[in-house]
This record gives structure tokens, sequence and C-alpha cells, in this order.
């Protein structure tokens, strides 16, 4: 679940970068996409990031995903 914010006092982003007056994006997920495991302490994981941020995850995401094919694709057929 993906959730737009807007952040009117200074707020930290995951990766450390304090934003002031921007949009933001906080996300939240039930599992951990890496184990596929659900979180031990809280019923979902949750993570910020600016919008330039998630864009640049979702393309890096759809490089590696268009990667993976390519890698699991049998030789010879």
């Amino acid at each position: 679940m993906i959730e737009q914010k807007f952040a009117w006092l200074p707020t930290r982003m995951t990766s450390g970068k304090l934003i002031w007056l921007q949009s933001y994006n906080l996300n939240r997920s039930m599992y951990d996409e890496s184990t596929g495991k659900p979180p031990l302490h809280s019923l979902y994981f949750e993570f910020t990031e600016t919008t330039k941020e998630q864009t640049w995850r979702l393309l890096t995401e759809q490089r590696i995903d268009n990667n993976r094919n390519v890698w699991n694709t049998p030789k010879g057929n």
C-alpha cells in the first residue's frame, strides 16, 4: 500500500535524506519482498521515499526483472 503525504515539518526519509515542504510516499508492505516472510513486531514493513527515489526504485526494479527473465531462459531452445 502506498500513501502519499506532505511534509509540513522536517521529515527524514528511509534513505537518510531530510525533506521539508515536499510530498513523499509512505510505503507499507505486509511481507518482506526478498524473503517472503511477514514482519515479526508489527503488521507491516514501512519505509518512506520521495517521488524521485520512487521513480528510481521502480526503474531499477524493472531493469532487474528484465535481466532476470533473460538469465532464466534455457539456452538451446
